[in-house]
């Protein structure tokens, strides 16, 4: 097998790993939506009694916070 056959078969293999593995793993975990900030929506929407708009609530898992944004 020569050097170009070498690269690529490493070049292909690469690519299956980054395709199954999604390329935000080895970026960091940068597919956060919210910019990297770990805050999450959730699937609890309601509407406000106040304004009567709706608002989704967001979670962050690393603080255990809960946020309240409009939708």
């Amino acid at each position: 097998m020569g050097i170009v056959e070498l690269v690529i078969v490493v070049v292909v293999i690469g690519g299956i790993v980054i395709a199954f593995f999604g390329w935000d793993r080895y970026r960091g975990g940068r597919s956060n939506p919210v910019g990297g900030s770990g805050v999450q929506p959730t699937d609890e929407v309601f509407t406000d009694p106040n304004t009567g708009q709706l608002t989704r609530v967001w979670y962050d898992a690393k603080t255990g916070q809960r946020e309240y944004r409009p939708e």
